[in-house]
């Protein structure tokens, strides 16, 4: 933001210094995070994957804002575990290990009951929310585990929906283990 912009921000709304920077903070995590999406989702499509990576961009999303994990202070290092994650979730495990519908539900209730025990894992640059919000958001991070394990089921013998079933369970395994990471490293006092 330039100095005159938040010149006349702070002098015609009298935004303090802080909302300034709240508000700085918000434009660069939505550049951020929409230049991910548009660059991954060339990728993806490049590779004939687009539907998988909507589909578990969507998931992600839902458990992320509700349950959180790992966060990184610079957008290269966000941008690098992004790709991982997704490459992962949606292209090479699902080719390496196809899994049974009932080792998916197995394991995501499994997952849905780690991110509830251990989630939310907030960012360290925001305060902790007040325990009713934690609730909410435990009990949303079991919600969407719970849809996804119930279209899972409706489309467990549609070979077509298959591979989104699969890049839905990989995701789900992945951000529980990278929330497991962030709860280790916040007890070891890293993960500030």
């Amino acid at each position: 933001m330039s100095d005159k912009l938040i010149a006349s921000l702070q002098k015609e709304y009298g935004y303090s210094n802080y909302d300034i920077a709240r508000i700085k903070y918000v434009l660069v995590s939505i550049t951020s995070e929409f230049s991910k999406f548009i660059i991954l989702g060339i990728f993806f499509g490049m590779t004939d994957h687009f539907i998988s990576f909507l589909l578990s961009t969507l998931l992600l999303l839902f458990l992320r804002t509700n349950v959180g994990g790992l966060h990184c202070k610079h957008y290269s290092t966000c941008f690098l575990l992004t790709f991982a994650i997704s490459y992962l979730s949606i292209t090479f495990l699902p080719s390496v290990c196809t899994i049974s519908y009932f080792f998916v539900t197995l394991f995501s209730i499994s997952c849905m009951l780690v991110n509830y025990y251990i989630g939310p894992i907030a960012s360290p640059f925001r305060p902790l929310p007040e325990s009713a919000v934690l609730k909410r958001c435990r009990n949303m991070g079991c919600i969407v585990i719970v849809i996804y394990i119930f279209f899972a089921s409706i489309f467990q013998n549609s070979v077509i929906m298959i591979p989104y079933i699969q890049a839905g369970f990989w995701t789900i395994i992945l951000h529980t283990f990278q929330l497991v990471v962030a709860k280790f490293l916040k007890i070891g006092g890293e993960y500030e």
